[in-house]
């Protein structure tokens, strides 16, 4: 139906925890397929409190049990069957999502999956060492339970008990297996590729996981739209997608969505599609959004198409400075997962710092059992200025030896707040504005790098009219050390304006830099320079 109404591709997403109707319906045993938490129980999908189907509730269903992946794998089938392009996955985490928030999942499949995990990888001396004297009939809730652990100890402190960390890396890994599975189960109905996405708030290191085997994430991030500011936070995710060398389709939460339409705000979201793209992603068009709260439950946004199509216009007219391009980066900030997964080596904060100090850099990303494929050694040091790390970084003992390394070549800055920022000399982006503006160069991919993009981007969004005050005379000083050419070479610029007719402004070589001004900022205008 898509194709013949003249769309090029779709995809479709099958949902690992929201089809409970569905799964209900595919079998009269469901509550053996159905999640266990220590206390031995049943138990929902938190959001989905106000859906029932046939008088059941929205159970949450273990992805490790064999009865629920038969329902999957029919669910996958039918996707196939209709012709999809690529596959959603929502909720991918299935069941290892609920192992730090829900004290789960202690039901036959997973205690069974877990025991196989522990044959894997764990040494007969190290089982000694927790005390499982025979592992073929080893049950890990039992197991607590003989030691006298209660449901309220659980939940209070879950991850300093014996196994805890086993049991939660079984779970990650398990799913992250299944996923893959999945997809490859996939292209072989459909014999050929099939790109995947999945909704990953690129949120921490369990959200990562999955990576090495997506095509992009199409995934919900927080806006904090209750700010009624333009937000940052999503550029710590794009930033990070860029370190991962994944696109992102975002979208809001359903709290966004929910505050946006309970008061009338299609202005704010027009700075959160403004703001994907500077950052060099996306926002899906807004129609049809989930909205949640704890008052209403689920219910759907759609916006004002006249208010919203304009801009995405915009974007489809302008795609030859969007599209292969990617952000000047002399500078790099080190996401570590191995950190991440100790808790500690949050770079959010230095993100966000150094995209309202409009300061270019990029995110490297250092990975581990869980995010293989990544790695930061000797030749990424050489290719940037400065690499700023968080100060209660944990590196391995291989990462480790190459921020020595770094340090000792007078490349580390360890992150102490906003006067490191001094620490990576002086900033190659200047700019004069009366108002605050996030500005982002950006450079073709292609050997044919005579060409930039500078996005800038009004932060100055009022949050009473939900309009923006325009920004004039913004002058943007570009120092020669990331041009894609010489200072005199630069032959043309051209600033693209949402809704606006195309203009051609003065270029002012001084010195070392080169100076643009844009007459006006609205929300958003891209500064094109050529330099043939």
């Amino acid at each position: 139906m898509a194709h013949k109404r003249g769309v090029r591709l779709f995809a479709v997403s099958v949902g690992f925890r929201t089809e409970f109707a569905r799964m209900i319906d595919f079998t009269p045993d469901f509550l053996d397929a159905a999640c266990r938490n220590y206390a031995g129980e049943t138990f929902i999908v938190p959001w989905l409190w106000d859906h029932k189907h046939k008088g059941q509730p929205a159970w949450w269903f273990c992805t490790n049990s064999p009865l629920y992946r038969q329902f999957l794998f029919m669910r996958l089938e039918e996707t196939i069957a209709a012709g999809a392009d690529a596959l959603h996955i929502d909720d991918y985490t299935g069941t290892a999502g609920a192992v730090t928030w829900l004290d789960a999942c202690f039901c036959p499949s997973c205690m069974k999956g877990f025991r196989d995990y522990l044959k894997e990888n764990l040494s007969e001396d190290r089982r000694k060492d927790f005390g499982i004297t025979d592992l073929e009939t080893f049950d890990y809730r039992q197991y607590l339970i003989n030691r006298g652990i209660t449901p309220e100890q659980y939940h209070k402190e879950r991850s300093r008990l014996p196994l805890a960390a086993e049991f939660l890396d079984y779970h990650v890994k398990a799913v992250t297996d299944f996923v893959a599975e999945y997809r490859k189960r996939g292209e072989e109905l459909k014999g050929k590729p099939l790109p995947l996405a999945v909704n990953s708030g690129l949120s921490g290191a369990m959200s990562l996981a999955i990576t090495p085997h997506l095509s992009y994430f199409c995934c919900e991030v927080d806006h904090h739209a209750g700010s009624r500011q333009v937000p940052v936070h999503p550029i710590y995710v794009y930033k990070l997608a860029d370190g991962l060398n994944r696109p992102v389709t975002s979208t809001a939460s359903g709290w966004d969505w929910a505050y946006i339409m309970e008061h009338n705000l299609p202005g704010l979201v027009r700075t959160w599609t403004a703001l994907s793209y500077v950052f060099g992603h996306n926002l899906m068009a807004p129609h049809r959004q989930w909205c949640y709260t704890k008052e209403k439950g689920t219910h759907w946004y759609s916006g004002p198409t006249e208010v919203y199509a304009p801009l995405y216009r915009f974007v489809r007219e302008h795609a030859d400075v969007l599209d292969d391009f990617e952000a000047v980066a002399p500078v790099a900030v080190l996401y570590d997962n191995y950190s991440q997964r100790l808790g500690k080596g949050n770079i959010e904060p230095i993100v966000s710092a150094m995209a309202e100090a409009n300061w270019p850099f990029k995110v490297l990303v250092q990975g581990d059992d869980w995010l293989p494929g990544y790695a930061v050694d000797k030749n990424t040091v050489e290719q940037v200025q400065k690499i700023v790390v968080p100060a209660d970084l944990q590196p391995s003992a291989n990462l480790q030896s190459v921020l020595d390394y770094a340090r000792a070549s007078g490349k580390l800055v360890t992150w102490s707040g906003l006067d490191s920022l001094t620490s990576l000399g002086a900033n190659p982006v200047t700019i004069a504005s009366p108002g605050p503006v996030f500005v982002t160069p950006r450079v073709r991919k292609s050997d044919d790098r005579a060409a930039m993009a500078i996005h800038l981007l009004n932060r100055q969004y009022d949050g009473e009219k939900d309009a923006m005050t325009p920004l004039t005379n913004v002058t943007l000083s570009l120092d020669k050390s990331i041009l894609p050419g010489s200072v005199d070479g630069c032959r043309s610029a051209k600033i693209h304006t949402p809704g606006k007719e195309d203009l051609i402004v003065p270029i002012k070589p001084e010195g070392n830099s080169l100076t643009v001004t844009v007459p006006e900022v609205d929300l958003w205008a891209i500064v094109e320079l050529r330099w043939q």
